[in-house]
């Protein structure tokens, strides 16, 4: 997967800690975003998308959309939820993931590396969570330049340098 560069680092503690993350980032995003969240089982991508959806304006209950493959709700700009891991690399044209992010919604692709090529010409923010096994997390934000500037008003650019990294 390409990527052009790491713009932000936050170090998580909690599920609660990286909800608020999410919350953060879901304040700055808006229609047409593709954010591509990548990490091994319980590494944190969904307790980072509960956090998006609330930022989002959602107040429905968001759960990964494993076996469903996409859910959708709506907040102040609609999101859609969709789960790679149980699709073949490639599958996501077969439902049509490309579309879901032209339609004026904030498209949030968990496990978005099986297929991050097809995202590509989308410009989309991708999230990689590292865990230690236990409770801590490093959440790194890898994008284009243009996603620099929603970072630093959502905050994650000074909480990078607060933890220390």
């Amino acid at each position: 997967m390409e990527i052009d560069a790491e713009l932000a680092v936050v170090l998580s503690d909690s599920e609660e800690r990286t909800e608020e993350v999410g919350e953060a980032l879901g304040l700055v995003l808006g229609a047409g975003d593709v954010v591509l969240l990548v990490g091994d089982l319980g590494a944190g991508k969904t307790a980072l998308s509960r956090g998006i959806a609330r930022g989002l304006g959602i107040t429905e209950r968001v759960v990964s959309p494993t076996f469903v493959i996409v859910r959708q709700y709506r907040g102040r700009v609609p999101l859609a939820h969709a789960d790679l891991y149980r699709l073949a690399e490639g599958d996501a044209f077969a439902i049509d993931m490309l579309e879901l992010g032209e339609k004026g919604s904030v498209t949030l692709i968990e496990w978005g590396d099986r297929s991050a090529g097809i995202f590509a010409e989308l410009d989309p923010l991708t999230v990689v969570f590292e865990a230690d096994g236990g409770h801590h997390r490093r959440i790194s934000f890898f994008a284009s330049s243009r996603w620099a500037g929603r970072l630093a008003r959502a905050g994650l650019a000074d909480r990078a340098s607060r933890a220390g990294t």
